[in-house]
């Protein structure tokens, strides 16, 4: 069974280029959306959501209380620590506004800008990082509060909980992780996030994220395996900018090339696994540099037969067509008449109707069996569909192949 995705840490997703790749690959992709949260999703998003692709998960509570149970520990062990890096009366310490570049500020609240009190910082400051309040469970909400390292407010849907952005950031992370765990899904961003490649929030690995200044190439996160090989596979084939492909042709694509997508999937997760090898590979230059050898040798070499095999598929129609246009013509004409048992005088004009006009059908019949027959016919696909014109496609048009 193919996994859906989880997106994170937001409910909106900030790039419609990112949402339409990710539509062209995975089967399906939730949100973690709060009970009666108001969307002012992108049409494109409006429109993956009618279609049942985009879907929204309520913040499950128990998902809730277990990842509380590490932070509730960090929280009683290095309360000091984190109140001196992340305390509330610091925030002018916090450096330049960041909650947008490394969290996201969602950008919804109608509390206005007053302040809650004589000492707390502004409710909206452009600073913090923001976690609803439905995704915390209340003992941690209760205890961060305390430590004065998180605020509680009104917002556009609810109560919010304000906080360091590094902070949001990794509760966020650990959420998205351990409701992709307990739901078969596979927790995917749109974002560059700090430590997204972390896995298992224990103690250790929030002390780890939080308290040590780790290195920027050591912390920064990286997409899975599976992820880079599908992105860089579809790389080869299609526009970087679907920015002009309207949403309604990506649901085409989806709903008429879906047992050619099947097969990429199944294809791209068994390279994933091969590829688990270089999950440890330090250095991301070298990382890259494998995923792209990779995919070379993996991806390029099967679309250039498969290019050669469809090239020969309409060689093969071509020559038949010339074939029943010429000197085949005849007696085929003639068994087709004493079949039906009509005079083959009659019958020459519409077997060669017949044949010019179902000989494109016949191309495109076969190039479908060519393409499920590879694990890259989904890509091949996807070529046709949305790649840049060449001449050659011009030419086709004249003749839909």
């Amino acid at each position: 069974m193919d996994r859906f995705a989880l997106y994170y840490p937001h409910i909106h997703v900030r790039d419609d280029d990112w949402l339409k790749y990710a539509a062209l690959y995975w089967p399906k992709m939730a949100r973690i959306r709060p009970p009666g949260y108001p969307l002012q999703d992108s049409p494109a998003a409006l429109e993956l959501h009618a279609a049942r692709w985009l879907l929204d998960v309520e913040p499950p509570a128990w998902a809730a209380g277990e990842v509380a149970e590490p932070f509730l520990e960090l929280l009683h062990e290095h309360g000091a620590a984190l109140r001196d890096r992340f305390g509330l009366d610091r925030i002018e310490t916090w450096g330049l506004p960041v909650a947008d570049a490394a969290f996201g500020n969602p950008g919804v609240f109608s509390a206005g800008e007053e302040e809650l009190d004589e000492d707390a910082p502004t409710w909206l400051n452009p600073r913090f990082g923001y976690v609803h309040a439905s995704r915390i469970s209340e003992h941690l909400l209760n205890s961060a509060v305390d430590q004065r390292i998180a605020l509680v407010g009104p917002g556009r849907g609810g109560i919010w909980v304000a906080m360091h952005p590094q902070l949001a950031t990794v509760y966020m992370l650990a959420l998205a992780e351990q409701i992709a765990a307990e739901n078969c899904l596979h927790p995917i961003t749109d974002r560059t996030l700090p430590h997204a490649a972390m896995s298992g929030w224990t103690f250790e690995r929030l002390a780890a994220a939080l308290l040590e200044d780790l290195p920027a190439e050591a912390s920064a996160a990286r997409p899975t395996p599976e992820e880079a090989f599908a992105f860089l596979a579809f790389a080869t084939v299609i526009p970087a900018d679907l920015r002009n492909v309207p949403i309604e042709k990506i649901l085409d694509i989806r709903a008429e090339f879906g047992a050619e997508l099947d097969g990429f999937r199944e294809f791209t997760a068994d390279q994933a696994r091969r590829l688990g090898a270089i999950e440890d590979v330090r250095d991301v230059g070298l990382y890259q540099e494998y995923l792209h050898t990779e995919v070379d040798r993996e991806v390029r070499t099967r679309l250039n037969d498969l290019d050669d095999r469809m090239r020969g598929a309409g060689l093969e129609t071509a020559r038949a067509l010339a074939n029943v246009r010429s000197v085949a013509l005849p007696p085929l004409a003639a068994v087709a008449a004493n079949a039906v048992g009509v005079t083959p005088a009659l019958t020459v004009p519409a077997v060669v109707a017949g044949c010019i006009v179902g000989a494109p059908l016949q191309w495109r019949r076969k190039r479908r069996e060519i393409a499920q027959e590879s694990p890259v016919g989904y890509l091949f696909q996807l070529k046709r569909a949305l790649g840049p014109d060449t001449l050659i496609d011009k030419l086709r048009r004249a003749w839909p192949l």
